[in-house]
């Protein structure tokens, strides 16, 4: 049976879906703005379950939620999530409900692999009939995946995740190999909320004709919807800060409750090499069924895959792990180690007669293969694994779970009152010296606890000054509320917070949050900024100095220092010159249509458009009278 909604829609649409064989229908809803006439109306288009060649679905598949100033034409079509309806419903038909109690490695049918403790009428609901699909709805298009609600005719819904085609088939298919293990981990050993998953593939060999994961749908607001971080100081703002910060921080408590045996990424058992299965990824399991459930494998932190598809699968695995727990210098030299190798590749391609498809010139990837190098070398020096200056430096160098997600925008409140937690892509296990603050609370900048105190001008200043300070004090302020959750929840790992720490991991950390080419600038910055504080590091043995002097392990001269500082300054210049350059020239479809309308965004064909930069002093934003009108 049709619900009540879908079959009074049909009755208005072509009467071949009415008398449809299968008994279903399926409809596109695009939740998108599509205009500033339309800003909150879904699109609904449905199509017949035996016409797989029905033009009609185009849209339930292509990228629509914004365009991107360069190579609009290649990223959308990265992000096309086309996949088998037919398959997907086929699935569903076949399924069969199970209550059962035991543990099963995920058992493998036609490349799809199902969790059969997962089966069960509490994630499938009950039917007399086969289980059928009555509709999938397009609900999310995110920066890695796009999220379909799929609705059967049990009157439960699940959710479809399909990953963008960014990076390899071998990448991908490890990702969503560690993210199942890694989200069944957190429900079956820590007992965490999370949503259960019924079946994934990790790749486009199966009937649903692309990797997947089905999940259960959470219903429930993100908890984003509280996050209000630039709200004065008051009672209420503190109380609603803190809604936000202690179920993420009591999230991270648990998972950092496990110290596990190597530095890697957790799998299920047969998803490792045999070498991989003899060794248990954490000590002291008293349940039997969970012995051999996971082990530890090869890293899928994004440094590993992200701007690596000119690389061989086999190259990255010589870099990605797993590592042993007793050398974490070992898996920090492997950030630089695949970076170098990453841009050494793209040069020599640059430089073959093809060109290799290489976007970055000659200079910029020499640049990049001088900064890698003298990351490499630093690195070993970095942080003292065994200093007595460190307080709990063996529990801070203890391999843990890290996710890097962590965020309100993953956090779904229920209605309960329950915190269900989502996104586990490229979780892997490090030590948590090495972690950075999740990116909703992590402030780089400069400190300021008490505006009075710390900047004695600020009653004095103009709003517009004012303002830049207040926004550096909230971050702060914010920051502060994170460290003290943790020093309540983990008093052993507080040092993580020591701002000498902070500056010591930088270049590391820098290196992991690469986003465009010429970012290597930051990571050659924080290296840079060390060498003023070197010897004092050295004399409290701060860092690894194998040496008998406290010379800083890169010499640099005054030329390269001279130019670096005026790269990075004309970096930063064009960083904050260049619209949208902080999105990577990505702009959310209903602005981008509002300037193309207006003539400041202009098309230079081949899926290029550039700003025209009089138009935009041409079109001024509204007055506050005009908006009132």
């Amino acid at each position: 049976m049709l619900s009540k909604t879908v079959r009074s829609c049909l009755k208005s649409s072509s009467r071949s879906i009415v008398r449809a064989s299968e008994g279903s229908s399926i409809f596109y809803r695009q939740y998108a703005t599509e205009g500033p006439s339309i800003p909150s109306q879904p699109k609904e288009i449905y199509t017949k379950l035996s016409d797989s060649k029905d033009p009609q679905r185009n849209p339930f598949f292509q990228y629509s939620w914004g365009s991107w100033l360069k190579n609009d034409n290649l990223k959308k079509q990265q992000r096309q999530t086309k996949f088998s309806i037919e398959g997907l419903t086929s699935f569903f038909n076949d399924l069969k409900v199970k209550e059962t109690d035991t543990l099963t490695q995920p058992k493998e049918n036609k490349g799809i692999y199902i969790l059969e403790n997962n089966s069960n009428k509490d994630l499938l609901g009950e039917t007399n009939e086969k289980i059928s699909v009555k509709s999938i709805a397009s609900i999310h298009e995110g920066k890695h995946h796009r999220i379909y609600k799929i609705n059967l005719n049990t009157g439960k819904n699940l959710i479809l995740r399909i990953p963008y085609k960014l990076d390899s088939d071998e990448s991908i298919a490890s990702k969503i190999k560690s993210e199942v293990a890694t989200s069944d981990f957190l429900n079956l050993k820590l007992n965490l909320k999370v949503p259960k998953i019924l079946a994934y593939s990790p790749s486009k060999s199966n009937i649903i004709e692309s990797p997947f994961i089905i999940q259960e749908s959470i219903e429930g607001d993100l908890l984003m919807k509280k996050w209000h971080p630039l709200d004065p100081d008051s009672s209420e703002t503190d109380k609603k800060l803190k809604e936000v910060i202690n179920p993420i921080a009591k999230f991270q408590d648990n998972i950092l409750n496990i110290t596990f045996n190597q530095f890697g990424s957790l799998y299920f058992f047969n998803d490792v090499e045999p070498i991989l299965q003899s060794k248990l990824p954490y000590n002291d399991e008293t349940d039997d069924r969970l012995k051999n459930r996971w082990r530890i494998g090869p890293s899928v932190e994004k440094i590993f895959t992200k701007d690596k598809n000119k690389l061989s699968q086999k190259i990255i695995n010589q870099y990605n792990g797993p590592w042993d727990a007793s050398n974490p210098i070992s898996l920090m030299e492997s950030v630089s180690e695949i970076e170098l190798e990453n841009a050494k590749h793209k040069l020599s391609l640059l430089e073959s007669e093809s060109g290799g498809d290489v976007t970055e010139s000659k200079e910029l990837l020499q640049n990049q293969i001088k900064t890698f190098e003298h990351l490499k070398k630093i690195t070993p020096s970095l942080i003292n694994s065994k200093s007595k200056s460190i307080r709990n430096v063996e529990d801070l160098f203890k391999p843990r779970l890290y996710i890097p997600d962590l965020d309100p925008l993953n956090v779904i409140e229920t209605p309960n009152k329950e915190y269900y937690f989502i996104d586990f892509e490229n979780s892997t296990i490090k030590p948590f010296i090495l972690n950075n603050y999740p990116n909703f609370i992590a402030y780089n900048g400069a400190k300021i606890y008490d505006l009075k105190e710390d900047i004695p001008e600020f009653e004095h200043m103009d709003p517009m000054e004012k303002q830049q300070y207040e926004f550096m004090y909230y971050k702060t302020r914010n920051e502060r509320i994170w460290e003290i959750e943790l020093n309540k929840n983990k008093h052993n790992l507080i040092a993580i917070a020591s701002p000498h720490l902070k500056i010591l991991k930088s270049p590391y950390l820098q290196a992991l949050d690469l986003k465009n080419p010429k970012d290597y600038l930051y990571v050659e910055g924080s290296i840079i900024q060390l060498q003023a504080m070197w010897d004092t590091y050295v004399a409290n043995e701060l860092v690894n100095n194998k040496n008998s002097n406290s010379n800083f392990p890169i010499q640099y001269d005054e030329n390269y220092l001279d130019k670096h500082q005026s790269d990075l300054s004309d970096y930063q210049l064009e960083t904050v010159s260049s619209p949208f350059n902080a999105t990577g020239g990505w702009i959310p479809q209903d602005m981008f249509d509002t300037l193309k309308n207006q003539g400041i965004i202009v098309d230079e064909g081949n899926g290029n458009y550039k700003i025209e930069t009089k138009k935009v002093l041409d079109n001024p934003p509204p007055s506050s009278e005009e908006e009132s009108k």
